[in-house]
C-alpha cells in the first residue's frame, strides 16, 4: 500500500487528464511517487501552485528514501522473526519483558535513593497497585513538585 506524503486535494476528469499530460514530461523520481490518481493530482496542482522544482524539495526524496529503508528493515524483521502459535503464555511474554525492563529502570533510578525513601515509593506503588516503582516516583514528584509551588506562589 503506498502513502501519500502530500496533503490531499480535490480535483476534476480535466484536471487528472492535464496531470497526466504533465506527468508524462516529468523525471522519473516524480513518476515513482504518482502511483494514484490522488497522489498524481497532488503532485500536479503542487507544481502548478509553487513551481515544478517544488517537487524536488529535499523532504519529499527523503521520504521516499525513508520509506524504502522502513520497508526493507520490515521486510528482515519479518523474515529474522521467528513464527509462534498463538497461546496464552506466548502472548504474555513480552509485557513480562516490559515490565522487567521498567523495572530495571526503576532500580537504576531508586538506586542513589536512602532505604527510608525507597521505602516510600514502594509503598505507594502497592497502595495504587501501579506496575512499576517508576510509575510511583513519577508521581510522588509531581504531587511533590504541586506542592512545593504553592509554597512560593
Amino acid at each position: 500500500m503506498n502513502m501519500n506524503p502530500l496533503p490531499p486535494q480535490a480535483y476534476t476528469k480535466d484536471t487528472l487528464t492535464k496531470a497526466y499530460m504533465w506527468l508524462v514530461h516529468q523525471n522519473e523520481s516524480i513518476r515513482e511517487l504518482a502511483t494514484t490518481p490522488d497522489i498524481l493530482c497532488t503532485l500536479f496542482l503542487k507544481a502548478q501552485r509553487n513551481g515544478d522544482e517544488a517537487l524536488d524539495t529535499p523532504s519529499i526524496q527523503n521520504f521516499k528514501k525513508e520509506l524504502k529503508s522502513l520497508a526493507g528493515m520490515m521486510g528482515q524483521l519479518e523474515s529474522t522473526a521467528p513464527v509462534f502459535q498463538a497461546s496464552a503464555p506466548q502472548t504474555t511474554a513480552p509485557a513480562k519483558q516490559v515490565s522487567i525492563q521498567n523495572n530495571h529502570i526503576s532500580m537504576d533510578l531508586l538506586s542513589p535513593l536512602d532505604d527510608k525513601s525507597k521505602a516510600m515509593v514502594s509503598e505507594i506503588r502497592e497502595q495504587l497497585n501501579l506496575s512499576a516503582d517508576i510509575e510511583a516516583l513519577r508521581l510522588l514528584i509531581s504531587l511533590g513538585y504541586k506542592k512545593a509551588k504553592n509554597l512560593y506562589s
